[in-house]
C-alpha cells in the first residue's frame, strides 16, 4: 500500500497538541500509525457485524424454542382436557359417543354437563309391559265380526 507523498506541513496536529515540525521519519511513522488505526477500525467493524449476525441467529433459535414450548403447552392442555372429559364420562356412565360433547373447563362443570346430558338421555325407569304376559282378549269366532263385537262391548250390549 503506497501512500501518496505528504508534505510535513500538510500534516496538521491533533487538537490540543502543539504544532511540531515532523521530519521524514515522523511523517512515515504517522502514516504507519494512521494505516494501522484504519485497519483496526475495519477489523472492529467486521467483528461487530459477525457478532450481530451470531446474536440474530441466537435470537432466532430462542424464538424457535419459545414457539416449540408454546405449542407443547397447548398440546399438553388439550390432552389434559381430553383425559378429564373421559374421566367424567366414565364416572357418570356416559356413552363413549357423547364424550366429545361434554363442555367445561374444570371437573365440576364437566360433571354438571354430563348430568344434563344423562337427563336428556334417560329412559323411563319402569319396565315396559310384556304383551306375551297377562290376560288376552277373547278370540272371535271364525265367522264373527270383530267390528260388531267391539261396538257391542263399548255400548255394553251382549
Amino acid at each position: 500500500m503506497s501512500e501518496p507523498a505528504v508534505e510535513p506541513a500538510a500534516l496538521e496536529p491533533a487538537q490540543g497538541e502543539p504544532a511540531v515540525e515532523l521530519g521524514d521519519g515522523g511523517v512515515s511513522a504517522l502514516k504507519a500509525e494512521r494505516a494501522r488505526a484504519n485497519s483496526a477500525e475495519k477489523a472492529t467493524k467486521a467483528l461487530q457485524a459477525q457478532l450481530d449476525q451470531i446474536n440474530a441467529e441466537k435470537l432466532t433459535d430462542i424464538e424457535k424454542a419459545t414457539q416449540r414450548a408454546t405449542e407443547a403447552e397447548k398440546r399438553a392442555t388439550a390432552l389434559e382436557q381430553t383425559a378429564l372429559r373421559q374421566k367424567v364420562a366414565l364416572t357418570k356412565g356416559l356413552p363413549a359417543d357423547l364424550v366429545d360433547r361434554l363442555r367445561g373447563d374444570d371437573e365440576d362443570s364437566l360433571t354438571a354437563d354430563a348430568d344434563s346430558l344423562l337427563a336428556l338421555l334417560s329412559t323411563p325407569t319402569s319396565p315396559r309391559a310384556d304383551p306375551s304376559q297377562g290376560a288376552k282378549p277373547a278370540a272371535h269366532a271364525l265367522n264373527g265380526d270383530p267390528l260388531l263385537g267391539a261396538l257391542k262391548s263399548k255400548l255394553g250390549i251382549n
